[in-house]
Order: C-alpha cells, then sequence, then structure tokens
C-alpha cells in the first residue's frame, strides 16, 4: 500500500523552486510514497497534516505565505506522531521562527557563497546512513546555531575550509520523528549519496527499517 506525502514548496521561488526537486522526490519514493505538492502552506491545519505519513518541507517563500498558524500545526503534526523531512531552504524559517527552530533542533544563521564541500559519514550507526558513501559537490554551506535540548543524531558531517558542520541529523520530537538534510540548492545536489540518505529517511518514518 502506498504511504501518502505532503511536498510543502513554491513553483515560482526567488531562490529554491520546487519544481525539479518534486520530481527527484517522486523517483526517489517511487513505490512507496505518493507526493502531492502543496503552496497555500500558511494555511495549514492539523486536520489536514494529519492525513500524511510524511511532511517534505522545501518552503522557500515563508516570509511571504507562512503563518503561526501553520507552524502550530506542523508542531503538533510531528509531537503526535507524525514525519517532517526538512530539506535545504525548507530549514530557513528557523531564523525568525523560535518553534520551528526547536522542531528542527538548530536555527538558520546563513550561508557563505557556493563552495565545494566534502560530504562524510560521522560514527553514529543509523539506519539511515548504512553504507552511505563520501562525496563532494558544489553547494551552499548552510550554518545552524544548534540547540543543547534535541537529542540529535548528527550522520552525515560537511566540511570546507577547515570547518566541519552537521548536514545530516535526526531525531524524535514528542511522539514523531525528523531529518534534516542540508545539500539541496539545486536539482544537481542530488546525488546517489544524498537520494539514498531521502529514501531511507522515508523508511525510517514508516519503520520499514
Amino acid at each position: 500500500m502506498m504511504r501518502q506525502a505532503l511536498l510543502l514548496g513554491d513553483t515560482v521561488a526567488p531562490y529554491h523552486p520546487v519544481g525539479g526537486v518534486m520530481k527527484v522526490l517522486q523517483r526517489v519514493y517511487d513505490g512507496v510514497f505518493d507526493i502531492t505538492l502543496e503552496e497555500d502552506y500558511g494555511n495549514l491545519t492539523l486536520d489536514r497534516l494529519k492525513s500524511y505519513d510524511m511532511v517534505i518541507s522545501y518552503i522557500d517563500n515563508w516570509g511571504v505565505k507562512g503563518s503561526r498558524k501553520a507552524v502550530a500545526a506542523l508542531v503538533s503534526y510531528v509531537a503526535d506522531g507524525g514525519n517532517l523531512l526538512a530539506l535545504h531552504n525548507g530549514m530557513v524559517m528557523t531564523r525568525d521562527c523560535h518553534e520551528f527552530a526547536l522542531l528542527l533542533g538548530a536555527r538558520f544563521l546563513g550561508h557563505p557563497s557556493q563552495v565545494l564541500i566534502d560530504y562524510s559519514r560521522t560514527d553514529v550507526d543509523h539506519p539511515i546512513s548504512e553504507r552511505f558513501e563520501d562525496f563532494k559537490t558544489t553547494e551552499e554551506s548552510y550554518q545552524f546555531d544548534f540547540d543543547d535540548f534535541t537529542e540529535k543524531q548528527v550522520l552525515v558531517q560537511s566540511r570546507y575550509a577547515k570547518s566541519s558542520v552537521p548536514a545530516v541529523w535526526c531525531h524524535r520530537y514528542g511522539w514523531g520523528k525528523v531529518v534534516c538534510v542540508v545539500p539541496g540548492h539545486q536539482v544537481e545536489s542530488f546525488r546517489g549519496p544524498v537520494r539514498k540518505i531521502l529514501y531511507k529517511a522515508g523508511l525510517w518514518f514508516i519503520d520499514r527499517i
């Protein structure tokens, strides 16, 4: 039986249009999740979200379309047993939204220009990152302020210019699960290792791994 996923994003966006990424995600989750795109994410309700097994945040225009009602719905959805995959720009709203920062366990600070980044698996033993293959790609290196309250498991690190920061992490929030994946600025970012992380995150959400 196919599971249901809700993708939050913008077809017309300042920096990260969702169209190409949606096609990638449809291929990644083929046979596992049916994906529905929602651009009117400012009007999300908990009742609507409860009908989905996974919510994917690739929001690029939160400052215009977001709302506190949507934040409350997303936080309540995860706390009550829902699953949230926050992908690249889908984490940027944590800069201005305290509740969303607590949900993801980090606050977005900014990023330098695109640079060549090394991605490598950490020593954490987790099914999402099992057999992850280290790789390099040109990406935006997002910077975060991480809280001390969430028991995060950092699965992949990014390294450039002698700095090392988390690139993929996961944790439980209430009865639900959260996975954050930083690479994803453009379709080319979704190389084999990243696709495997996304696929396994989806399986982890529905207890298939």
